[in-house]
């Protein structure tokens, strides 16, 4: 006698039967074709998944796939085979491979694939063989990996619309193999999973999905699904009966993570709520931006873990070092230099990140001193090598270690005369600036050369850039709060304007507007320093109009003017208001797709402001400043 392997009830059967008399359910040690069944793994959206093992001399483990018996119709026949042939179709080293096709003695179709022993959840487990929550960063790579996958089936026009932990397989080499095609739809083709049909796995379907309008950005919801539950240990929904999934998928806003795991960096867990937004439309624009996305939150978060004593990268989430066991390792806040625990994210003195975006905590060149030693370099806020230019905090120990910004350009290898050149034209270019005098624009405080550099000095400000503020908060800024700032920028505009020589900003972005901390001021930094041109550049490396531009710069403008001014400010709010970043080329999205909380009449006046051809703008600062006016 054998047994079949239905996991519920095994039944008895005479010998060589190889299918259930009782049930669907193959009997172990049966023959289907060259392969023999071995046991039962699990079930698929339209079949029965088992472990079997090729006949010598290969003598593979590989699992075969079985079209389920009550499945067993024209339509789910059409749909088996169509699974196989996509599958089959499909390169890519993060899908599950298919090796042979045939079907049973009944007729019923199979497939035999690549076998993987793991699904993602049973990668994390504790010692004793519990699961355990997983770590943001131990995630990144099988996020990354299934991304990949995803993106390559969207390229080919495909949905896979069953994104689950149990369909993310681990392959031999501990990679994902994204499985499971059965309800993959296919983009302006009839299928068993058509438009205006729904299918997929209850707890990881979004709104759309349920609609039964499944959208590319349905699967990226489904993965953050997957993400989340594997951070929290649940879904963001535990519901048993469909009809109330079905309500909280389609109606309740999900739970942020943080409230089952307190561990999970606030980055991460805010690229996860995006993701997991009701309205496709406000997650991100295709699940390769999703990945990347999460990856730069994880990586921001692993530098808050790096111990200051001894170098380790621990965990996220941990809270002292495992090499040294510290819980103080002598890190102080950027802004105020008050004492900071272990992986602290915000100053609970000033409140400001204790590392800013654009801030590069491990730089050798923090100690170093310029000037005979008058600016001594505290932090390093920026180094761009595509245009060899750095910008610091440092002490000027001549006056009292009062904070300042450095500002480092590096000369180009040459003779003595070309060197002289470029003194010479950092020393014309900067000279506006040196001569402004205005109170919500930084004064420069010094220039000077010395060795293979060009530096420039210019007073601190105690704030925090619309940029930090967004890191901080991981929402969109208010209303009200923006129409203020840039109002206060299009004022900063106007008297730079009416200077002689004219002074114009070209680099408005979220970097370069400053919220002070006890007035609230916005102050206007960041003014672009042009590099020297003809001979000075020419063994610069070479790069192209798409990297040196700013994202918040129009693409098509030529040449630069008041306008294009005004579509980077308006650029840089629409940021502030969505927390979503550009580029948004050949056009913005509206702005309350992304924050319907924001008023329709401040959507015309970004629709105006954000128009890609020059002449549609605001041709003024005056005339945009009247525009906001009008608003209140």
């Amino acid at each position: 006698m054998v047994h079949c392997l239905n996991p519920r009830t095994s039944h008895e059967n005479p010998n060589k039967v190889t299918q259930c008399q009782r049930c669907d359910f193959l009997t172990q040690g049966a023959r289907i074709g060259s392969y023999e069944v071995l046991s039962f793994i699990g079930a698929g959206s339209f079949g029965y998944v088992y472990k079997v093992r090729e006949d010598k001399p290969l003598s593979r483990m590989l699992a075969l796939k079985v079209l389920r018996l009550d499945q067993f119709n024209e339509n789910a026949m059409t749909s088996f085979f169509q699974e196989a042939r996509r599958i089959a179709t499909m390169h890519h080293p993060n899908i599950m491979p298919i090796y042979n096709f045939g079907q049973l003695e009944n007729g019923q179709p199979y497939f035999v694939m690549e076998y993987a022993p793991q699904t993602i959840s049973e990668l994390f487990h504790t010692s004793e063989g519990t699961r355990r929550l997983a770590f943001a960063e131990e995630l990144l790579p099988y996020i990354e990996q299934t991304a990949d996958a995803l993106r390559y089936v969207h390229d080919n026009g495909l949905i896979h619309q069953d994104i689950k932990p149990g369909n993310l397989l681990i392959g031999r080499n501990g990679h994902i193999l994204l499985s499971d095609f059965g309800t993959t739809l296919y983009l302006g083709m009839q299928t068993h999973a058509s438009l205006g049909e729904v299918t997929g796995t209850a707890a990881y379907m979004p709104l759309e999905q349920w609609q039964g309008n499944p959208r590319r950005d349905s699967d990226q919801y489904a993965l953050a699904v997957c993400a989340y539950e594997l951070l929290a240990g649940r879904p963001p929904f535990l519901y048993k009966r469909i009809e109330e999934m079905r309500n909280a998928q389609m109606n309740e806003q999900p739970p942020s993570p943080l409230q089952w795991n307190a561990r999970i960096p606030a980055e991460v867990a805010a690229v996860l709520m995006r993701a997991l937004s009701k309205d496709y439309h406000r997650r991100y624009r295709s699940i390769s931006e999703f990945a990347e996305s999460y990856a730069n939150a994880v990586r921001i978060a692993q530098q808050r873990y790096v111990c200051q004593n001894c170098g380790q990268q621990n965990r996220t989430g941990a809270q002292r070092c495992t090499m040294c066991g510290t819980e103080q390792d002598n890190r102080t806040c950027p802004k105020c230099d008050a004492p900071l625990r272990f992986g602290q994210r915000c100053c609970t003195v000033c409140g400001h990140l204790t590392i800013p975006p654009l801030m590069l905590p491990n730089s050798l060149l923090i100690g170093v001193s310029v000037r005979q030693g008058r600016y001594t370099i505290k932090h390093i806020l920026k180094h761009s090598d595509e245009k060899r230019v750095m910008v610091a905090v440092a002490y000027d120990t001549q006056a009292n270690n009062q904070q300042v910004i450095l500002k480092r350009w590096e000369y180009t290898d040459g003779p003595l005369a070309q060197h002289a050149r470029e003194v010479a034209h950092y020393e014309r270019v900067t000279e506006p600036l040196a001569r402004l005098k205005h109170p919500l624009v930084p004064a420069v405080l010094d220039r000077f050369s010395e060795g293979k550099h060009y530096y420039m000095v210019e007073s601190y400000v105690m704030g925090e850039s619309i940029a930090e503020r967004l890191q901080r908060q991981l929402r969109p800024l208010q209303e009200r709060d923006v129409v203020g700032y840039m109002n206060s920028v299009l004022n900063i505009l106007i008297g730079l304007e009416q200077r002689q020589p004219l002074l114009r900003h070209y680099d408005i972005s979220p970097d370069n507007i400053i919220i002070e901390d006890q007035r609230k001021r916005i102050v206007l930094t960041g003014f672009p320093i042009p590099l020297p041109s003809g001979d000075a550049v020419k063994n610069r490396r070479r790069t192209t109009r798409k990297l040196m531009l700013s994202p918040y710069m129009p693409i098509q403008d030529k040449p630069y003017d008041q306008r294009t001014c005004i579509y980077a400010l308006a650029a840089t709010m629409h940021h502030a208001l969505t927390n979503v970043a550009p580029p948004h080329f050949p056009t913005y999205p509206s702005i309350r797709i992304l924050n319907p909380a924001i008023s329709t009449t401040l959507e015309n006046v970004f629709m105006h402001a954000l128009t890609e051809d020059a002449a549609s703008r605001y041709q003024s600062y005056d005339e945009m400043k009247q525009a906001l006016k009008a608003l209140f």
